[in-house]
């Protein structure tokens, strides 16, 4: 089999999202406590974690909310201190995995072409890659809020493809996520890497189609892992 180009998601792919998401929301409701939030730490974050659940990732008045089903009352001062400390911490732990840059950079040596496929809020996406420092490594990058939907799909990946002017069985899609991103790059043709990291890890594919080809621990053994699929 003969790659050209690699393809990767965002999320637990290129950093770990999920500590910077656990750390950001923990640090929230210890400065809202601090500013007077009259729960304890544990119950806070449980409480803003059912919140994210509910109401999703990308809702902007999440610290609104806990006060709402905390049964208790607006307070700015509550809020802005919730907002600040987790914006805060959300920058501070927004950094690649120690392996990300060096490889990328090799694949790109290797002249593979290199792309990101993810969903979510394009600019939010943007900037996490922006902030990463990995925006410029790549030849091309699709959101699927730019394409009209907040979640991947098989035609995203296809779309994808055609601005690589690649076809799906020269491609591998890197992702920690089975059910959400990996099942869609399956369904498009394209050869599917799972990465088990972050909070993903130890998810199971929900049906056939989100099982990957191919497993790493690692985003480094993708070299060695390329050499084993084109026989090398």
């Amino acid at each position: 089999m003969r790659v050209k180009a690699v393809i990767f998601d965002i999320e637990d792919t290129l950093y770990d999202s999920s500590l910077q998401m656990r750390m950001a929301r923990l640090n929230a409701v210890r400065a809202m406590i601090e500013a007077g939030l009259p729960v304890d730490l544990e119950a806070g974050y449980r409480k803003l974690e059912e919140v994210v659940r509910i109401y999703g990732p990308n809702y902007n008045r999440h610290f609104d909310r806990l006060l709402e089903h905390l049964g208790l009352r607006w307070n700015p001062r509550v809020i802005a201190a919730g907002v600040v400390a987790y914006r805060e911490t959300s920058q501070a732990y927004l950094k690649p995995f120690p392996d990300t840059i060096p490889t990328l950079i090799k694949l790109r040596d290797q002249k593979y072409k290199l792309s990101v496929i993810s969903d979510g809020m394009a600019v939010k996406e943007w900037q996490k890659l922006i902030q990463l420092g990995v925006h410029h490594i790549f030849h091309s990058v699709v959101i699927s809020e730019e394409y009209g939907s907040t979640e991947l799909s098989s035609e995203i990946f296809l779309i994808g493809l055609r601005e690589l002017n690649v076809r799906a069985e020269e491609a591998l899609y890197v992702s920690s996520r089975p059910n959400k991103a990996i099942i869609h790059a399956n369904r498009a043709g394209l050869t599917s890497v799972r990465l088990r990291r972050g909070d993903h890890g130890a998810e199971e594919p929900e049906t056939s189609e989100a099982k990957a080809a191919y497993e790493i621990e690692r985003l480094s053994e993708l070299l060695d892992l390329l050499k084993v699929i084109e026989g090398l």
